[in-house]
């Protein structure tokens, strides 16, 4: 149904009434009626249209195909071998090979042949597997005469059990050009036929199996396996049949058959002038692959495992993670030298910079922390595949894995090591805000505890990790997953030191007198530190309800700054949330006012990876506010790709002591004051919670 608009509504904002709208699809069913025959949609162009186009068949009809019908047979092939040997010459006994002949009636081939034949004498002799099935089998045929003969047929030309062994000392009755061969093993198909042929047998028509969701161009002989079961293309079999002076001459969904060249020259050709596969064959059981420019695999035509029963997913088939599916040669984002700070002067090479370098590189990460409250830096020595092996381990776990997997490892102290489920933490009151509750997954892991018991200081900042346990996920996934993590936490907390280094130099070399209270942070060793790595997962979809108050979308994450010295975080290629920054900080964080900027980063990890900075609140009050904590928050992205992120939140030993003015207290007592004012918020917040 469309929608009809009132040109002169008020609510209708003023375009010009010659204005020409395009439908957004040729075939879109729900357009906007505008005056002057007008029309525009507002269907979802964000996704793609996936439709199939009715293509010309090459696929003739009017060969043997033609006289199709079933009496017990599955597709048409009981009118086809009744017309085929109308065709032949007439003959008052007849012989037939059925292998694989189940009970004798159930989706036969040769049941109307042996059991209703009027003017031909048929002769069977029939061969299954199956006791069960083989019982009754004998009891339909036995009285009859036909040779019934319960054994599983090997491929093994030097068995037994091989098609010939069998034939020549079972049914030694049998002439070598008998009438009518049927193979139906589902897996040696090819290779009974192809022993037969080489030890002389000719049948006069040969119905075979081929696997129906192979291609007509695809060559596919299966290994010579009793246990492997794959089947033939009807390419191999053609092509079989070829060397053999066999001609295909006509296929069912299933099976193909075949006679011999000699034959076809004198009773086929008028009828079936075209003996291509193209001519007597279509694929309507067949599965394609297509490849995006992004590197996604799609699925197109049959998605469905035809004998397990089974959904393809393309979720599951993904040869590249969502954050690595991108365009190679698309057009990057462009970000000037000033943008994205260099920070080999302080990273690489274990400070082989001169002095010259780390100035310029340290001016400019705080230049860049002074201006957008946000600094991209490369140059840190870390490879582009840590990077990727730690998103591929975050998407796994918080995006793929099952949820028994992630509670597996669920928090259970004050220091959330381990999994951390949706809408179970608010970073709002970290800022004495009210707001919902986060929208977003977290995993948490901190440093390694090396200490001795009697040494290690009582703090939930040195609390034990925890891992997903191997008894709910797979011990490989595991292990991976924790090496990881751990290797990527390892890397950056190296990283993020030789960071805050330069980022101290830069506001000491703007204002000297504040390097004595920069001190404790921007000479630390890497290892004497509390720093936490986070992951963070956002779910395609994800929203937060809208309140009777207030009538926007609540984002993600509730706007907040970080607790301690700085944070450095790397993303990955989903579309799903938007990392913002505040732009005016005089306007309320969630009114219609605020202004926020999407923060600009690359759109996959480059070989040189660029990482995201930030300030948190410990650097900013022992600068003085000279860097300001960043205010931020994550919102709905418009895309359909989960995002995962990496955040290291860099922090100090517990012991260590820190000057704020006046003020002397351990880093610890400073963490302890600053997190109470949130834990007062989220006692409040819990009213809010109820409107």
């Amino acid at each position: 149904m469309s929608h009809e608009l009132d040109w002169e509504s008020p609510s209708w904002p003023k375009i010009d009434k010659g204005a020409f709208f395009l439908h957004c699809r040729n075939d879109c069913s729900n357009p906007l009626r505008l005056p002057n025959h007008i029309s525009v949609c507002f269907c979802d162009m964000s996704q793609p249209e996936i439709r199939r186009r009715v293509g010309k068949s090459q696929r003739r009809r009017d060969g043997l195909i033609q006289f199709a019908k079933d009496h017990t047979s599955q597709n048409g092939e009981d009118g086809i071998i009744e017309h085929i040997f109308r065709l032949l010459p007439f003959s008052s006994q007849r012989f037939c090979v059925d292998v694989g002949a189940w009970d004798g009636k159930h989706l036969s081939n040769t049941y109307s042949l042996l059991m209703t034949s009027d003017c031909t004498v048929w002769n069977g002799v029939l061969l299954e597997a199956d006791s069960e099935r083989f019982a009754e089998l004998n009891q339909l045929h036995e009285a009859r005469g036909n040779l019934c003969i319960n054994t599983t047929v090997s491929s093994d030309p030097d068995s037994k059990d091989s098609l010939v062994h069998i034939l020549q000392h079972k049914a030694p009755h049998l002439p070598k050009d008998f009438d009518f061969l049927c193979i139906d093993v589902d897996g040696s198909d090819y290779w009974l036929l192809h022993d037969l042929w080489k030890a002389a047998y000719r049948p006069k028509v040969v119905c075979i199996e081929a696997n129906p969701t192979m291609p007509n161009d695809l060559i596919y002989i299966p290994a010579r396996s009793d246990t492997i079961r794959h089947g033939a293309s009807l390419a191999a079999l053609v092509e079989l049949a070829e060397r053999h002076d066999y001609v295909l001459v006509e296929t069912t969904i299933y099976n193909a058959f075949f006679v011999p060249k000699n034959l076809y020259d004198l009773y086929f050709q008028d009828l079936v002038p075209d003996t291509s596969i193209e001519a007597l064959h279509e694929i309507t059981m067949g599965t394609s692959i297509y490849q995006l420019y992004d590197g996604t695999l799609k699925l197109w035509g049959c998605k469905k495992m035809l004998w397990h029963r089974v959904a393809m997913e393309e979720k599951k088939m993904q040869m590249l993670p969502p954050e690595r599916r991108n365009f190679p040669f698309a057009p990057q984002p462009t970000f000037s030298e000033t943008s994205i700070v260099d920070m080999s002067a302080y990273c690489k090479n274990h400070r082989e910079g001169g002095k010259e370098e780390e100035a310029a590189c340290a001016d400019a990460i705080v230049g860049q922390l002074k201006q957008d409250g946000f600094a991209l830096v490369r140059g840190t020595g870390v490879a582009s595949e840590l990077c990727h092996d730690a998103l591929s381990a975050t998407n796994a776990f918080l995006q793929e894995a099952p949820e028994s997997v992630r509670r597996s490892c669920l928090t259970k102290d004050r220091a959330r090591r381990g999994y951390s489920p949706m809408c179970t933490e608010n970073f709002a009151s970290l800022i004495g805000e009210h707001g919902p509750n986060d929208l977003v997954r977290k995993f948490r892991i901190g440093p390694s505890i090396q200490q001795s018991e009697d040494n290690l200081p009582d703090s939930p900042l040195f609390s034990p990790n925890a891992w997903p346990s191997s008894e709910v996920w797979d011990e490989d996934s595991c292990s991976i997953f924790q090496s990881n993590v751990q290797a990527y936490y390892d890397q950056l907390c190296l990283v993020a030191h030789a960071i805050v280094r330069a980022i101290c130099d830069g506001i000491v070399r703007q204002r000297p007198a504040l390097a004595p209270s920069l001190q404790a942070v921007s000479r630390k060793e890497s290892l004497d530190h509390t720093s936490i790595l986070t992951l963070l997962g956002y779910r395609t979809g994800t929203r937060h309800k809208r309140t009777q108050k207030k009538r926007h979308v609540h984002p993600l994450v509730a706007s907040h700054t970080d607790v301690g010295v700085i944070t450095v975080l790397l993303f990955d290629g989903g579309d799903c949330a938007t990392l913002q920054r505040k732009v005016d900080n005089d306007q309320l964080l969630e009114s219609v006012e605020a202004k926020w900027a999407d923060v600009m980063l690359p759109p996959i990890v480059p070989n040189d990876p660029v990482f995201v900075v930030n300030i948190a609140d410990c650097l900013s009050e022992l600068s003085q506010n000279y860097l300001p904590s960043t205010l931020h928050r994550v919102i709905p992205g418009t895309g359909s790709i989960p995002r995962n992120c990496l955040a290291l939140f860099v922090g100090l030993e517990p012991q260590e002591m820190l000057t704020f003015g006046n003020d002397t207290m351990s880093y610890e007592e400073w963490r302890k004051k600053r997190i109470a004012k949130s834990q007062e918020v989220l006692k409040s917040n819990q009213q809010y919670q109820k409107l």
